[in-house]
This record gives C-alpha cells, sequence and structure tokens, in this order.
C-alpha cells in the first residue's frame, strides 16, 4: 500500500487538534471532523452536543455554522444533513444508535440514513414498505444507490406535475443538445436541414420556456 495522502486542510486540523488538546471536547470533535467519511454517525453524535451545550461560545467562534466552517472546515450544507440524520436515529431509530455504541453491527451511511429519513417524512410507501427499507438500511447495510433503485417508485412516487416537469427538462436538454451538435464544424447533417433543424429547436425551446 501506498503512503497515506496528507492533504492541506487535513495539517491544518491536525495542528489544531494538538493545538487544544487540553480541550478533550474540542480535540475530540475535530478528530472526528478528521475521520468523519468513516465515522459521520461519531462526528454527528460530537457536532449535536456541541451545538446543545454552545461550546462554540467558550472557543471565541462567533456562532455554531462558523465553528463549524473554520475549525471542522465542514459545509453548512454537509452539517444539516449530519444532524439531521443523527436526529432522525435518535427520534425513531435509537438501537441502531444503541449499536453504534456498542460496537454492533454496522453503521449505516450517510446517504441510507438520508433516504429512510425522506422516505419516512414523504409518506408514501406504506408501514410494511417502510419496515423492509429501513431492514434494508440499518441491518443489512445496504447504500443509498441500491435502497434508491429498489425503493424510488414506491417511496418517491411522481404525481403528473412532477413526472410532466422531469419530461419537460429533458426535452429541452435534448433539444440545446441537438441543436449544439448540428450547428458544429464538420457535421454530417447537411447546411440546408441543419438550418431547418435549429430554426425548429428554436420554436420549441421558445414555446417551452415561456
Amino acid at each position: 500500500m501506498g503512503a497515506k495522502i496528507i492533504t492541506k486542510t487535513d495539517r491544518q486540523m491536525e495542528d489544531r487538534q494538538q493545538a487544544v488538546a487540553g480541550d478533550a471536547e474540542r480535540a475530540d470533535t475535530l478528530a472526528k471532523a478528521r475521520a468523519f467519511k468513516r465515522t459521520w454517525l461519531e462526528l454527528a453524535e460530537a457536532l449535536a452536543s456541541v451545538q446543545h451545550r454552545g461550546s462554540w461560545k467558550r472557543w471565541g467562534f462567533e456562532d455554531f455554522d462558523a465553528y463549524c466552517r473554520n475549525e471542522l472546515h465542514l459545509r453548512t450544507s454537509t452539517v444539516a444533513k449530519l444532524l439531521g440524520s443523527y436526529r432522525f436515529l435518535e427520534t425513531s431509530a435509537p438501537r441502531v444508535l444503541e449499536r453504534a455504541r456498542g460496537n454492533e453491527g454496522t453503521v449505516p451511511s450517510l446517504g441510507a440514513v438520508e433516504f429512510v429519513a425522506k422516505a419516512t417524512e414523504r409518506g408514501a410507501a406504506d408501514d410494511e414498505t417502510l419496515s423492509t427499507i429501513r431492514r434494508a438500511a440499518f441491518d443489512e447495510g445496504a447504500e443509498a444507490p441500491l435502497l434508491s433503485r429498489k425503493f424510488r417508485e414506491v417511496a418517491f412516487p411522481e404525481d403528473e406535475r412532477d413526472r410532466g416537469e422531469r419530461l419537460r427538462q429533458a426535452i429541452l436538454q435534448t433539444a440545446r443538445k441537438l441543436a449544439q451538435l448540428v450547428a458544429e464544424a464538420g457535421s454530417p447533417v447537411p447546411k440546408r436541414i441543419a438550418a431547418k433543424v435549429e430554426e425548429t429547436v428554436g420554436e420549441l425551446l421558445e414555446s417551452m420556456e415561456n
């Protein structure tokens, strides 16, 4: 195996972790932020604790978001996902947290928990299907892409409006691509036909974008 690649950000966080070693909570949260790709649940729990206690105040940060951005190098959207998924488990699947704390079984991925949380919030799937989704994510370790392939249609069914908008966007994208291809230099499409295609596509785009 090759040597581990240390990024500039990771080096900065390592230096900061050493500098604040005297503050166990702060150093521990930094350590979990550095390793959150494999220990996202530990980091989420630490962040929830820091936010609840307001620890960032005594560390000299303007607010919780500033602490996460500047010390942990985490985007606001990432923090929202971490905390949202953690709190979903805390309220809806506490056994997953208990199992993780006891190092029993596999910790579900962040994406898998997000999928289950959104499916539960949407409420389109019946209780039996939701139980199957939870079992697949929390007990069998299914990742988000697999959950999406198996359960997307039943958990997130499209209504007529959603389907129409999806088709509209697909048509617009395909039309723009067609116009671009026939207009490219060296295109095998005769210029006379290419001009007609461009004109027709222009009319199509104008009618669908208004």
